[in-house]
Protein backbone atom coordinates (compact mmCIF):
# COMPACT_ATOMS: atom_id res chain seq x y z
CA UNK A 1 0.00 0.00 0.00
CA UNK A 2 2.88 2.37 0.68
CA UNK A 3 3.93 2.09 -2.96
CA UNK A 4 0.39 2.42 -4.29
CA UNK A 5 -0.22 5.55 -2.20
CA UNK A 6 2.59 7.30 -4.09
CA UNK A 7 0.95 6.81 -7.47
CA UNK A 8 0.28 10.20 -9.06
CA UNK A 9 -3.30 9.58 -10.16
CA UNK A 10 -4.41 13.22 -10.49
CA UNK A 11 -1.74 14.40 -12.99
CA UNK A 12 -2.32 11.24 -15.04
CA UNK A 13 -6.06 11.94 -15.07
CA UNK A 14 -5.43 15.49 -16.28
CA UNK A 15 -3.25 14.06 -19.06
CA UNK A 16 -5.89 11.46 -19.93
CA UNK A 17 -8.62 14.12 -20.14
CA UNK A 18 -6.49 16.31 -22.40
CA UNK A 19 -6.08 13.32 -24.70
CA UNK A 20 -9.81 12.60 -24.57
CA UNK A 21 -10.59 16.17 -25.65
CA UNK A 22 -7.66 16.71 -28.01
CA UNK A 23 -9.95 17.26 -31.02
CA UNK A 24 -10.80 20.59 -29.37
CA UNK A 25 -7.26 21.29 -28.19
CA UNK A 26 -7.24 24.85 -29.51
CA UNK A 27 -10.58 25.65 -27.88
CA UNK A 28 -9.68 24.67 -24.31
CA UNK A 29 -7.33 26.02 -21.64
CA UNK A 30 -6.30 23.65 -18.83
CA UNK A 31 -5.48 24.77 -15.31
CA UNK A 32 -4.36 21.66 -13.43
CA UNK A 33 -4.19 23.32 -10.02
CA UNK A 34 -6.00 26.44 -8.88
CA UNK A 35 -5.28 28.86 -6.05
CA UNK A 36 -8.58 29.85 -4.46
CA UNK A 37 -8.65 33.41 -3.10
CA UNK A 38 -5.57 35.29 -1.97
CA UNK A 39 -4.98 32.77 0.77
CA UNK A 40 -2.44 29.96 0.17
CA UNK A 41 -5.27 27.56 -0.71
CA UNK A 42 -3.97 25.37 -3.52
CA UNK A 43 -6.71 22.93 -4.51
CA UNK A 44 -6.08 19.68 -6.34
CA UNK A 45 -8.80 20.03 -8.98
CA UNK A 46 -8.74 20.65 -12.70
CA UNK A 47 -10.27 23.70 -14.36
CA UNK A 48 -10.91 23.66 -18.11
CA UNK A 49 -11.82 26.97 -19.71
CA UNK A 50 -13.66 26.80 -23.05
CA UNK A 51 -13.87 29.40 -25.75
CA UNK A 52 -17.36 30.85 -26.27
CA UNK A 53 -19.73 29.24 -28.79
CA UNK A 54 -17.47 26.21 -29.25
CA UNK A 55 -19.11 22.76 -29.07
CA UNK A 56 -16.98 19.94 -27.66
CA UNK A 57 -17.12 16.78 -29.77
CA UNK A 58 -16.29 14.30 -27.01
CA UNK A 59 -19.37 13.15 -25.04
CA UNK A 60 -17.59 13.87 -21.75
CA UNK A 61 -17.35 17.56 -22.60
CA UNK A 62 -20.39 18.22 -24.77
CA UNK A 63 -22.12 19.96 -21.84
CA UNK A 64 -19.15 22.24 -21.09
CA UNK A 65 -19.77 25.92 -20.43
CA UNK A 66 -17.12 28.63 -20.07
CA UNK A 67 -15.52 27.23 -16.90
CA UNK A 68 -15.52 23.53 -16.08
CA UNK A 69 -14.32 22.10 -12.76
CA UNK A 70 -13.25 18.46 -12.40
CA UNK A 71 -12.87 16.63 -9.10
CA UNK A 72 -11.10 13.29 -9.66
CA UNK A 73 -11.13 10.48 -7.10
CA UNK A 74 -8.39 7.88 -7.48
CA UNK A 75 -9.31 4.16 -7.37
CA UNK A 76 -10.44 3.19 -3.88
CA UNK A 77 -11.36 6.74 -2.79
CA UNK A 78 -14.94 7.54 -1.79
CA UNK A 79 -17.31 9.66 -3.83
CA UNK A 80 -20.20 10.70 -1.60
CA UNK A 81 -22.33 13.69 -0.68
CA UNK A 82 -19.42 15.30 1.18
CA UNK A 83 -17.30 15.11 -1.99
CA UNK A 84 -20.12 16.68 -3.99
CA UNK A 85 -20.59 19.57 -1.55
CA UNK A 86 -16.84 20.17 -1.46
CA UNK A 87 -16.75 20.40 -5.26
CA UNK A 88 -19.72 22.78 -5.21
CA UNK A 89 -17.94 24.89 -2.60
CA UNK A 90 -14.88 25.06 -4.85
CA UNK A 91 -17.11 26.12 -7.72
CA UNK A 92 -18.71 28.87 -5.61
CA UNK A 93 -15.31 30.19 -4.52
CA UNK A 94 -14.10 30.02 -8.12
CA UNK A 95 -17.19 31.94 -9.26
CA UNK A 96 -16.68 34.62 -6.61
CA UNK A 97 -13.15 35.28 -7.94
CA UNK A 98 -13.77 35.09 -11.67
CA UNK A 99 -17.17 36.75 -11.98
CA UNK A 100 -18.48 40.27 -11.83
CA UNK A 101 -20.89 41.46 -9.15
CA UNK A 102 -23.28 42.45 -11.95
CA UNK A 103 -23.42 38.94 -13.40
CA UNK A 104 -26.60 36.90 -13.09
CA UNK A 105 -26.75 33.61 -11.21
CA UNK A 106 -26.36 31.84 -14.55
CA UNK A 107 -22.69 31.34 -13.77
CA UNK A 108 -21.26 29.64 -16.88
CA UNK A 109 -19.73 26.91 -14.67
CA UNK A 110 -20.07 23.12 -14.73
CA UNK A 111 -18.87 20.57 -12.18
CA UNK A 112 -17.69 17.04 -13.03
CA UNK A 113 -16.97 14.30 -10.48
CA UNK A 114 -14.94 11.32 -11.67
CA UNK A 115 -14.55 7.92 -10.03
CA UNK A 116 -13.84 4.37 -11.22
CA UNK A 117 -16.66 2.69 -9.28
CA UNK A 118 -20.28 3.82 -9.54
CA UNK A 119 -21.33 5.91 -6.47
CA UNK A 120 -24.67 4.14 -6.05
CA UNK A 121 -25.67 5.80 -2.77
CA UNK A 122 -24.87 9.31 -4.00
CA UNK A 123 -26.80 8.84 -7.24
CA UNK A 124 -29.78 7.48 -5.30
CA UNK A 125 -29.73 10.47 -2.93
CA UNK A 126 -29.53 12.91 -5.86
CA UNK A 127 -32.34 11.14 -7.71
CA UNK A 128 -34.66 11.75 -4.74
CA UNK A 129 -34.42 15.56 -5.09
CA UNK A 130 -33.08 16.32 -8.55
CA UNK A 131 -33.22 14.99 -12.09
CA UNK A 132 -30.55 12.37 -12.82
CA UNK A 133 -30.16 11.37 -16.47
CA UNK A 134 -27.78 8.77 -17.88
CA UNK A 135 -26.44 10.51 -20.95
CA UNK A 136 -24.28 7.57 -22.06
CA UNK A 137 -22.45 4.59 -20.57
CA UNK A 138 -20.82 5.85 -17.37
CA UNK A 139 -22.02 9.46 -17.81
CA UNK A 140 -24.70 10.70 -15.39
CA UNK A 141 -25.98 14.27 -15.62
CA UNK A 142 -27.72 16.04 -12.70
CA UNK A 143 -29.91 19.06 -13.31
CA UNK A 144 -31.70 21.33 -10.86
CA UNK A 145 -28.70 22.17 -8.66
CA UNK A 146 -26.75 25.43 -8.54
CA UNK A 147 -24.44 24.28 -11.36
CA UNK A 148 -24.84 21.70 -14.12
CA UNK A 149 -23.20 18.54 -12.75
CA UNK A 150 -22.05 15.27 -14.23
CA UNK A 151 -20.70 12.12 -12.59
CA UNK A 152 -18.32 10.06 -14.70
CA UNK A 153 -17.95 6.38 -13.78
CA UNK A 154 -14.78 5.37 -15.62
CA UNK A 155 -15.42 1.64 -15.17
CA UNK A 156 -18.67 1.99 -17.16
CA UNK A 157 -17.33 4.29 -19.89
CA UNK A 158 -17.03 2.90 -23.41
CA UNK A 159 -13.49 1.52 -23.38
CA UNK A 160 -13.01 1.95 -27.11
CA UNK A 161 -14.06 5.61 -27.08
CA UNK A 162 -12.35 6.50 -23.79
CA UNK A 163 -9.18 4.42 -23.71
CA UNK A 164 -7.19 7.04 -21.78
CA UNK A 165 -9.41 7.51 -18.73
CA UNK A 166 -10.39 3.83 -18.55
CA UNK A 167 -6.69 2.87 -18.42
CA UNK A 168 -6.34 4.55 -15.01
CA UNK A 169 -7.18 1.45 -13.00
CA UNK A 170 -5.48 -1.23 -10.92
CA UNK A 171 -7.20 -3.98 -12.91
CA UNK A 172 -6.16 -3.33 -16.50
CA UNK A 173 -6.01 -6.38 -18.79
CA UNK A 174 -3.32 -7.32 -21.27
CA UNK A 175 -5.73 -6.59 -24.11
CA UNK A 176 -6.42 -3.13 -22.70
CA UNK A 177 -2.67 -2.45 -22.46
CA UNK A 178 -2.30 -3.35 -26.13
CA UNK A 179 -5.16 -0.99 -26.99
CA UNK A 180 -3.50 1.75 -24.93
CA UNK A 181 -0.18 1.23 -26.74
CA UNK A 182 -1.93 1.24 -30.13
CA UNK A 183 -3.43 4.64 -29.29
CA UNK A 184 -0.06 5.91 -28.09
CA UNK A 185 1.63 4.89 -31.33
CA UNK A 186 -0.90 6.93 -33.30
CA UNK A 187 0.01 10.20 -31.57
CA UNK A 188 2.21 12.66 -33.43
CA UNK A 189 1.97 15.81 -31.33
CA UNK A 190 4.75 16.09 -28.70
CA UNK A 191 2.39 17.35 -26.00
CA UNK A 192 -0.01 14.47 -26.69
CA UNK A 193 2.84 11.98 -26.39
CA UNK A 194 3.94 13.51 -23.07
CA UNK A 195 0.38 13.13 -21.79
CA UNK A 196 0.33 9.53 -23.03
CA UNK A 197 3.60 8.85 -21.20
CA UNK A 198 1.95 10.05 -17.98
CA UNK A 199 -1.02 7.72 -18.44
CA UNK A 200 1.16 4.70 -19.30
CA UNK A 201 3.48 5.30 -16.36
CA UNK A 202 0.62 5.41 -13.86
CA UNK A 203 -1.05 2.38 -15.45
CA UNK A 204 2.24 0.47 -15.16
CA UNK A 205 2.76 1.48 -11.51
CA UNK A 206 -0.78 0.42 -10.62
CA UNK A 207 -0.43 -2.92 -12.47
CA UNK A 208 3.22 -3.71 -11.80
CA UNK A 209 3.03 -7.51 -12.06
CA UNK A 210 1.33 -7.47 -15.48
CA UNK A 211 3.76 -4.90 -16.89
CA UNK A 212 6.75 -6.74 -15.44
CA UNK A 213 5.65 -9.92 -17.18
CA UNK A 214 5.11 -8.09 -20.46
CA UNK A 215 8.49 -6.36 -20.28
CA UNK A 216 10.33 -9.58 -19.50
CA UNK A 217 8.67 -11.48 -22.34
CA UNK A 218 10.54 -9.34 -24.85
CA UNK A 219 7.90 -9.30 -27.59
CA UNK A 220 6.81 -6.38 -29.78
CA UNK A 221 4.60 -5.04 -26.99
CA UNK A 222 7.66 -4.95 -24.75
CA UNK A 223 9.51 -2.77 -27.27
CA UNK A 224 6.54 -0.40 -27.47
CA UNK A 225 6.53 -0.14 -23.68
CA UNK A 226 10.24 0.62 -23.56
CA UNK A 227 9.75 3.46 -26.03
CA UNK A 228 7.19 5.03 -23.69
CA UNK A 229 8.82 4.28 -20.36
CA UNK A 230 12.22 5.68 -19.52
CA UNK A 231 14.83 2.85 -19.20
CA UNK A 232 15.45 3.64 -15.55
CA UNK A 233 11.71 3.41 -14.87
CA UNK A 234 11.53 0.04 -16.59
CA UNK A 235 14.48 -1.21 -14.56
CA UNK A 236 13.00 0.18 -11.35
CA UNK A 237 9.65 -1.48 -11.99
CA UNK A 238 11.30 -4.85 -12.66
CA UNK A 239 13.51 -4.62 -9.57
CA UNK A 240 10.57 -3.51 -7.47
CA UNK A 241 8.49 -6.48 -8.60
CA UNK A 242 11.40 -8.85 -7.98
CA UNK A 243 11.88 -7.44 -4.49
CA UNK A 244 8.19 -7.89 -3.76
CA UNK A 245 8.43 -11.51 -4.96
CA UNK A 246 11.51 -12.06 -2.77
CA UNK A 247 9.73 -10.58 0.23
CA UNK A 248 6.78 -12.87 -0.37
CA UNK A 249 9.13 -15.87 -0.64
CA UNK A 250 10.90 -14.88 2.60
CA UNK A 251 7.54 -14.51 4.32
CA UNK A 252 6.56 -17.99 3.14
CA UNK A 253 9.86 -19.44 4.43
CA UNK A 254 9.38 -17.71 7.80
CA UNK A 255 5.87 -19.06 8.01
CA UNK A 256 7.22 -22.56 7.27
CA UNK A 257 9.85 -22.17 9.99
CA UNK A 258 7.21 -20.97 12.42
CA UNK A 259 5.13 -24.02 11.59
CA UNK A 260 8.11 -26.31 12.19
CA UNK A 261 8.91 -24.58 15.49
CA UNK A 262 5.30 -24.95 16.53
CA UNK A 263 5.45 -28.65 15.61
CA UNK A 264 8.67 -29.09 17.60
CA UNK A 265 7.11 -27.29 20.55
CA UNK A 266 4.17 -29.68 20.37
CA UNK A 267 6.51 -32.67 20.30
CA UNK A 268 8.52 -31.31 23.26
CA UNK A 269 5.32 -30.75 25.21
CA UNK A 270 4.26 -34.33 24.40
CA UNK A 271 7.63 -35.70 25.55
CA UNK A 272 7.42 -33.66 28.74
CA UNK A 273 3.98 -35.11 29.39
CA UNK A 274 5.33 -38.64 28.87
CA UNK A 275 8.25 -37.99 31.23
CA UNK A 276 5.86 -36.64 33.84
CA UNK A 277 3.74 -39.77 33.45
CA UNK A 278 6.80 -42.03 33.83
CA UNK A 279 7.88 -40.10 36.91
CA UNK A 280 4.42 -40.56 38.40
CA UNK A 281 4.58 -44.30 37.69
CA UNK A 282 8.04 -44.55 39.30
CA UNK A 283 6.75 -42.72 42.32
CA UNK A 284 3.84 -45.18 42.56
CA UNK A 285 6.26 -48.11 42.26
CA UNK A 286 8.52 -46.70 44.98
CA UNK A 287 5.53 -46.27 47.26
CA UNK A 288 4.44 -49.86 46.59
CA UNK A 289 7.94 -51.18 47.33
CA UNK A 290 8.09 -49.20 50.55
CA UNK A 291 4.73 -50.64 51.58
CA UNK A 292 5.89 -54.23 50.90
CA UNK A 293 9.11 -53.65 52.87
CA UNK A 294 7.07 -52.46 55.85
CA UNK A 295 4.84 -55.55 55.73
CA UNK A 296 7.87 -57.85 55.55
CA UNK A 297 9.56 -56.03 58.43
CA UNK A 298 6.48 -56.41 60.59
CA UNK A 299 6.55 -60.15 59.81
CA UNK A 300 10.20 -60.35 60.92
CA UNK A 301 11.46 -60.88 57.44
CA UNK A 302 14.43 -58.81 56.40
CA UNK A 303 14.08 -57.52 52.82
Amino acid sequence: MEIEDKIQWHPAFCSALELELRENKNDLIYEREHNLSKLPMKIDFLVIRKKPKVMIKNEIGDFFLGHNIFEYKSPGDDLNADTLYKALAYACLYKSETGSIDESLNTDITVSLVREQKPINLLRQLDEKYTVTQKADGIYRISGMLFPIQILVSKELNKEAHVWITSLTRTISRERVQKLLDNCSGLRDDEDRRNADSVVNVASEANIELFKKMIQEGDQMCEELKELLAPEIVEFKIRLAEQNAQLADNAAKLADKDAKLADNATKLADNAAKLADNAAKLADNAAEIAKLKKILAEAGIEA
